[in-house]
């Protein structure tokens, strides 16, 4: 099964001052995070302004992708893309510059969507059976970015094997989901690059009896207060508590 891009939400519970966030904003691009995703204008202007110093480098900047209400600040920010819902493809008041993902709740926002033309983009909700989702695998070309959105830190670490799960779905035409986008992977506490390693190493590894940490070894050693068990990854978090 090849694996699926994590990308990761940022949904600020504690302020963060601008060299933490431009620290955090390094740390996910090194952790290989695929795109990073939040409603926070001030975490746009951030995170894209340090994204872009690493044009031309490895790895390369993260997409930036805007979740709020406020598009026009988002992309005056330096927002990549920005998330809408379906029922806006028709808003002809809708003059948007960057790329747009559409958020779908069922197959058949899925087939108007394709039937109006857009193909590029689509965001699917947690909520969304495998019938459904089955569904609208059957309908999406197989050029098109599916993402899937998963709670995270979850009882017994639930998001690793629904990811899994969630990779391994096919359409005959061979249409699969992309990636996976770990809603309140962040929120500005010492907790969030360790899970967002977490959960990124785990999803796209084999079942293994041993475990490991990238660059954060002291989090296996119980420095860092959260408890990480080996063999089929459960993991207890602070924040959580």
């Amino acid at each position: 099964m090849r694996g699926v891009s994590i990308s990761v939400e940022f949904r600020p519970e504690h302020t963060l001052d601008s060299n933490e966030m431009e620290i955090l904003s390094q740390e996910l691009r090194k952790a290989k995070s695929a795109s990073i995703w939040t409603s926070d204008i001030h975490a746009i202007e951030y995170f894209s302004r340090e994204q872009s110093t690493a044009r031309g480098n490895f790895p390369g900047p993260c997409p930036v992708v805007f979740t709020g209400n406020d598009i026009k600040s988002a992309v005056e920010s330096g927002a990549t893309a920005v998330l809408l819902n379906a029922g806006d493809a028709n808003d002809a008041d809708l003059e948007i510059v960057v790329d747009v993902i559409y958020k779908v709740e069922s197959a058949k926002e899925m087939n108007n969507l394709i039937a109006s033309g857009f193909d590029y983009a689509f965001f699917l909700s947690e909520s969304m059976d495998n019938n459904e989702l089955a569904k609208i695998l059957e309908l999406t070309p197989q050029s098109s970015v599916l993402i899937s959105s998963l709670s995270s830190m979850q009882e017994e670490s639930a998001e690793i094997p629904r990811a899994k799960e969630l990779a391994a779905f096919s359409s005959e035409l061979g249409t699969k989901v992309s990636g996976v986008l770990m809603t309140k992977a962040c929120v500005g506490d010492a907790e969030d690059l360790k899970y967002v390693h977490f959960v990124t190493e785990q999803i796209n590894k084999k079942s293994s009896s041993t475990f490991s940490m990238t660059g954060l070894t002291g989090a296996t050693n119980g420095h860092f207060g959260s408890e990480i068990s080996g063999g089929n990854q459960s993991a207890k978090w602070r924040r959580k508590e």
